[in-house]
């Protein structure tokens, strides 16, 4: 057993944040390679389909926008509170008679043990890992603010239809009847560019996304396990339950309103429904029709064409993790027994 598996410890001590720094490799090419179609997507944010009309379509997107702001403010903290620990715990968590170590363990082409080597070598580690977390963070909470803003369209636009006709009650008749077709057709509209940017998201991140979710199930499992063999008391037990929160946070936020986009698509049909179409002209009449049927399917974001963003995903990352850490925990148990 021990020929095969060697130090554990050893292993998932150094395996996390290997595949965190991979990952976020992958997320760094996959930006520098596609800039100008990132550039396209966050000016096609610009478009008319997409600007409030009311203001409770206003106030709608406001509350996201200040949501997405404090999702990224929140990341920040953590992951500064959780760089200044990983400083910090090598000289307060240490034994008496025990060397200080270095935050980070790893291998390197010479001995840092002698001074300044550990010196340099300390403030890399720290500053690198610094620098690592900025970028995920940015990275992170673009897409996440991505999938919202998906998410808050769908919102306005189940808005849309349900005042399609409070929103022309000054009118005459007739001319009531064709602004109401032109809102239709206007809402409609509406929806086809929310898929196109759906599409185009899908199309630019879904690489990046599937990667974090097949990585994150490892991490989680040996950041739980690294968890296990210190004491709940310790600042690296603390450090390793912020990184945790970190991982699960980021994770989350994609599952959660990749969730929020199907709810809210699944409303569509209800929506279109509520409007006053029982007077409304024939064409009136077969376009919301075409749509009701359209709107039936609901929008799914999905991540290498397999996983779909939903708190249903997110569940089974969870227990795949679980269940991997409890194979390897008991790997351990016997390599120690």
């Amino acid at each position: 057993m021990v020929a095969v598996f060697g130090d554990i410890e050893q292993m998932t001590e150094t395996s996390f944040l290997l595949l965190t720094n991979t990952n976020q490799a992958l997320k760094i090419y996959v930006f520098m390679f596609n800039g100008p179609r990132v550039r396209r997507l966050i000016k096609s944010l610009e478009r008319e389909e997409f600007q409030p009309k009311t203001r409770v379509q206003y106030e709608t997107i406001v509350e996201e926008i200040k949501m997405s702001k404090m999702i990224t403010k929140v990341f920040l903290f953590m992951c500064l509170v959780t760089c200044c620990l990983w400083g910090i715990f090598p000289f307060l968590d240490r034994r008496p008679g025990e060397s200080i170590r270095l935050p980070l363990s790893g291998w390197y082409p010479f001995d840092t043990n002698r001074s300044p080597i550990f010196e340099l070598v300390y403030v890399y580690q720290i500053f690198a890992t610094w620098i690592n977390g900025m970028g995920n963070i940015t990275m992170d909470t673009f897409l996440s603010g991505c999938i919202m803003i998906i998410s808050s369209q769908l919102a306005v636009l189940n808005e849309a239809f349900r005042i399609i006709k409070l929103e022309e009650q000054d009118c005459g008749e007739i001319q009531q009847k064709r602004n109401s077709t032109k809102s239709l057709v206007r809402n409609i509209r509406h929806y086809k560019n929310i898929i196109q940017f759906a599409d185009e998201m899908t199309a630019l991140f879904s690489v990046s996304i599937t990667s974090q979710f097949a990585v994150s199930v490892i991490i989680i499992c040996m950041t739980m396990f690294q968890m296990s063999l210190v004491s709940p008391v310790s600042l690296q037990f603390l450090s390793m339950l912020l990184y945790q929160a970190c991982i699960l946070l980021e994770i989350f936020l994609w599952c959660y309103y990749g969730n929020e986009v199907i709810v809210q698509s699944e409303k569509l049909t209800e929506s279109a429904y509520t409007c006053e179409w029982i007077d409304a002209p024939k064409e009136f009449k077969q376009n919301l029709l075409f749509f009701m049927t359209r709107t039936q399917f609901p929008l799914k974001l999905y991540a290498g064409g397999y996983f779909t963003l939903s708190l249903t995903t997110y569940m089974a990352i969870l227990k795949s993790s679980w269940s991997y850490f409890a194979v390897l925990n008991s790997v351990h148990s016997q390599q120690i027994s």
